[in-house]
């Protein structure tokens, strides 16, 4: 089974040898790595696919008196191309409802394999006990001991263990059986930023990616707002505190999204 493809909007004679596929986590990182790069590189909007079974309606928003527009999430590709270099992105809105998560994988790897797409990679948040002051790493995890070698001779370091859940996890692993070279990026938040967005580490993640594939893009812009962040986040510590309560400190999650 495989989803509708919108055809409207299709531009089918293309090839692309690289794909990045991201939906929201923790920290915002994998949608903010893939929307930095779709808003930065000349993307088109190519294709989507129809979210007709892929989400459900959990009800309305309702504000004074009058019922709100109905939130459709939209799951779209985007195509970035240059003489010697191409890249697909895709990025959901949202996370699918339970149960369709292996069709919606399908869907997007069988539409980037008719389109020459080798490699894939998508990213995720790795909770740690880090500040929000410190400068992030990026670990990750490949397909088979060919990538986990490139990834190491890069001086990336692999998460050993654990477990890679939501539509990361169900889009890896597909890849890996229609025989992608498949890659997650995994930056690191501080444990207590997992529900706001994490600039820096969306720019390390999106220097990782681009040291990987040789595409370029400027990440100054980054910069500011994570300068902003950080007073954000300052200031969040500062009321936590003087309100009396303890962030609870751990060692991370072992699972991931």
């Amino acid at each position: 089974m495989r989803l509708q493809i919108d055809m409207d909007i299709l531009k089918d004679d293309f090839q692309a040898s690289i794909l990045l596929a991201c939906w929201p986590g923790m920290g915002y990182v994998a949608s903010s790595v893939a929307k930095y790069l779709k808003n930065h590189l000349p993307t088109e909007l190519i294709a989507s696919i129809s979210p007709n079974e892929l989400f459900q309606l959990p009800g309305i928003s309702v504000k004074s008196g009058l019922i709100e527009p109905i939130f459709i999430p939209k799951s779209e590709f985007y195509l970035w191309q240059r003489e010697d270099k191409s890249l697909l992105i895709f990025i959901g809105e949202s996370q699918p409802v339970l149960g369709k998560e292996f069709v919606l994988a399908n869907t997007i790897l069988d539409f980037a394999q008719a389109h020459g797409v080798k490699r894939v990679f998508t990213a995720a948040a790795m909770p740690l006990e880090i500040s929000h002051k410190d400068t992030p790493g990026v670990w990750a995890v490949g397909s088979d001991e060919t990538v986990t070698n490139m990834l190491t001779q890069n001086d990336i370091r692999l998460m050993k263990r654990g477990t890679i859940s939501g539509m990361n996890g169900s889009f890896l692993g597909v890849a890996k059986e229609k025989g992608f070279e498949a890659i997650c990026l995994l930056g690191e938040i501080p444990f207590y930023t997992v529900q706001i967005e994490n600039p820096k580490t969306t720019k390390a993640v999106i220097e990782v990616f681009t040291m990987l594939t040789g595409i370029t893009v400027d990440t100054s812009e980054l910069d500011e707002v994570s300068q902003f962040m950080e007073k954000e986040v300052d200031e969040y510590l500062k009321i936590v505190q003087e309100k009396g309560e303890r962030i609870t400190k751990d060692k991370g999650p072992e699972t991931l999204h």
